[in-house]
């Protein structure tokens, strides 16, 4: 077992985006950290240069599951943190198509959560102070989508589980969802859907990764925040009414 001298912090889905942006946040602060990917890409291999302990497994299998388990405990004996990034996008008609997607959609943002939580609780609970559980959820969910109702529904069922949890993890461990709208665009977008989705919220701006992890890092330090979504969407929930 490797023995850290600074907090350990463990996120899974951290090969892009808002994953690999936390992780690279994280270890300019100082911490460890243990991510998890699917797929080897440059952003995986210039975090692993950074320190990040990179593990390549698929959590929406059991298979995958196992082995990120048994791999945290044989790399720390405490976790500050485990943030449940991981996650799939996909229209009904794209689920309904394939059932596999489905079983994906909701082993990624349920299932798997839950069983990475139980097994290694007792990491968290070594943890000298407060640790943490972090859902990232989804904005939509509690309005949910005509088209993507099935993911909507899988988010809300975290935000679910996620309140479980802080009531059975307390007082040592608390447990949050963060609830993001627009981050950053993919480059494939094109600019009509760009400026449809700058017009869905109250600020208009495409903010970037940083308003979420300032909003993880405030869970993070909070001592007295728990069973809590929030919601960074730059007021586009009241753009709704």
């Amino acid at each position: 077992m490797t023995q850290h001298q600074n907090p350990c912090m463990l996120i899974t889905g951290a090969s892009r985006r808002l994953g690999a942006s936390l992780v690279a946040h994280w270890l300019h602060l100082g911490y460890d950290v243990i991510a998890t990917y699917r797929y080897e890409n440059s952003v995986v291999a210039a975090l692993r240069h950074q320190g990040a302990q990179m593990i390549a497994v698929d959590v929406s299998t059991e298979t995958g599951v196992a082995k990120l388990i048994n791999e945290v405990n044989l790399r720390t004996s405490s976790l500050r943190a485990i943030v449940h990034n991981a996650s799939v996008w996909h229209s009904d008609a794209e689920m309904m198509s394939s059932p596999e997607l489905i079983n994906t959609t909701f082993s990624l943002h349920l299932f798997s959560p839950f069983r990475i939580n139980q097994a290694l609780l007792p990491l968290l609970l070594e943890q000298t102070g407060l640790s943490d559980i972090i859902f990232i959820s989804d904005a939509s969910a509690h309005h949910g989508k005509t088209d993507k109702a099935l993911y909507t529904a899988s988010k809300s069922a975290m935000e679910s589980l996620m309140r479980s949890q802080a009531i059975a993890f307390a007082p040592k461990v608390k447990v949050n969802a963060l609830a993001p709208g627009l981050l950053a665009f993919h480059d494939s977008d094109e600019q009509a859907y760009r400026l449809s989705r700058l017009e869905q919220n109250l600020l208009g701006v495409e903010p970037g990764f940083s308003p979420a992890i300032r909003a993880i890092d405030y869970l993070i330090n909070s001592s007295y925040t728990t069973g809590t979504r929030l919601v960074v969407d730059g007021g586009a929930e009241l753009k709704r009414h």
